[in-house]
């Protein structure tokens, strides 16, 4: 990935009706910013996101966890067998609680359980987790 910047020295302008003619250019009163950044992605830069391991792995715990959700309301629910369930969002098992585990486990594999951003990811995870369990009790209770 290329990041380019450099000065803008061009100032922005506005068009106003004026009385005498029918348009007026006016400088626009605000500073230009200073600096101009481009940010240019080539195929090889989305190519390497196949490579993170992290994302590969909470993107397969995501697809295995909606895609055994018509599986599981057969089984705990005694719902009729629907396939329409992986594509919806709710229910157990829950796709965002298995994405974050499995980040948080993929991290922890990679950098160590000693690192900062295991510990993050950890954190977060335990929200996720959390705020899952809030909502699937509302859920059956309700």
């Amino acid at each position: 990935m290329v990041l380019q910047c450099y000065p803008s020295h061009a100032r922005s302008l506005f068009v106003t009706k004026n009385h005498k003619r029918k348009y007026n250019l006016i400088q626009c009163p605000r500073k230009p910013p200073k600096f101009t950044c481009h940010v240019h992605i080539g195929l090889d830069d989305i190519a390497q996101v196949g490579h993170n391991k992290v994302l590969v792995a909470a993107a397969v715990s995501a697809a295995i966890g909606q895609l055994s959700k018509p599986f599981t309301s057969v089984i705990l629910y005694g719902k009729d067998f629907d396939f329409k369930t992986a594509f919806q969002a709710g229910g157990f098992p829950s796709t965002h609680s298995s994405s974050v585990v499995a980040t948080a486990t993929s991290l922890a594999l990679d950098r160590g359980f000693s690192d900062s951003i295991f510990g993050l990811t950890l954190v977060y995870a335990g929200l996720v987790m959390y705020d899952a369990q809030d909502n699937l009790a509302d859920v059956k209770y309700s």
